[in-house]
């Protein structure tokens, strides 16, 4: 067994990821008669890899707090917290979900009281969506499961490493961010 591998089944157990960790060391796998062309541990691999099993692990937190909310549906009240009153189609692109997906999501919350919709003032064919004073109790709630997450995936992992990672992570992820609004003005140029 690799180290990789030691490492996953060792997190996978407090986790929850049995699954995963069977599917993790079928992929990994060295005993194939085909050579090997791509590298499982490039950056795109293992930023897949952490953001499939930071939402596993998130969403078992969910879970075993009792949340009175879906772990899909604490995904939305967590992104709306960070972006604050939001169209429902840039929240469904920030999600990567589809708009249709998102309405059902939100169609529940509101129901539950801890969003409202309201006619987007600059757009009248747009909906905002926005967090009521309701949802404030349930975000802290995802905010202490989504603390138990990160204390999960960072165990044994000091301080200073984490933050050099943190901030090369952000650098990697404003590049990428930079690389897609470059393409969308050129798109728009090609168009206009």
């Amino acid at each position: 067994m690799s180290l990789s591998t030691d490492f996953f089944l060792g997190l996978a157990p407090a986790a929850g990821l049995n699954k995963l960790a069977l599917l993790y060391m079928t992929l990994n796998r060295n005993d194939s008669p085909m050579p090997r062309n791509i590298d499982p541990d490039t950056l795109g691999f293992l930023l897949n890899d952490l953001a499939r099993l930071m939402r596993s692990t998130f969403e078992h937190e969910i879970e075993a707090a009792a949340i009175p909310v879906t772990p899909s549906e604490a995904r939305v009240l967590a992104h709306m917290s960070r972006c604050g009153a939001v169209q429902q189609t840039q929240l469904a692109c920030i999600l990567g979900v589809a708009p249709m997906s998102l309405s059902a999501f939100i169609d529940r919350l509101e129901a539950g009281g801890l969003v409202a919709r309201r006619p987007d003032p600059s757009d009248r064919r747009a909906k905002l969506v926005t967090l009521t004073p309701a949802a404030e109790p349930v975000l802290d709630q995802i905010a202490q499961a989504g603390a138990r997450a990160r204390a999960c995936a960072t165990s044994g992992i000091d301080a200073a490493e984490l933050d050099r990672f943190r901030k090369t992570a952000c650098r990697i992820r404003d590049s990428l961010d930079l690389a897609r609004a470059g393409r969308a003005a050129r798109s728009r140029k090609l168009t206009a």
